[in-house]
C-alpha cells in the first residue's frame, strides 16, 4: 500500500526530473476541469491529457503535486515579500 505521503514526493521527484512536463500536465488538468465545459474549442487540453497519459500514467499525481509545490513556493515568496516590507 502507497502511503499518501510518498504520492506528494514522487510527484515532486517526477517534477525535478521534467518540470515542464510537469507544468504542462498542471496546466491541462486544469483547463480540462475548468474550461472544458463553457467552451468545446478548450477540449484541446482533453486530447493534450490523453496524449500524456500515454507517456506518463500517474499524470494527475504529477499534476497535483506540482499545483502543491507553486503554491507552497507562491506562499513562501509572500511571506518573505510581506517580512521585507514590514522592516
Amino acid at each position: 500500500m502507497i502511503k499518501k505521503g510518498n504520492k506528494v514526493v514522487g510527484a515532486w521527484k517526477g517534477f525535478s526530473e521534467d518540470p515542464v512536463l510537469a507544468t504542462r500536465a498542471m496546466v491541462d488538468l486544469a483547463g480540462a476541469k475548468l474550461l472544458g465545459g463553457f467552451n468545446p474549442e478548450y477540449r484541446k487540453y482533453e486530447r493534450d491529457l490523453e496524449e500524456l497519459k500515454k507517456t506518463r500514467p500517474d499524470v494527475h499525481n504529477l499534476a497535483k503535486g506540482t499545483a502543491v509545490l507553486f503554491a507552497t513556493a507562491f506562499s513562501v515568496l509572500c511571506v518573505a515579500a510581506y517580512l521585507l516590507a514590514a522592516f
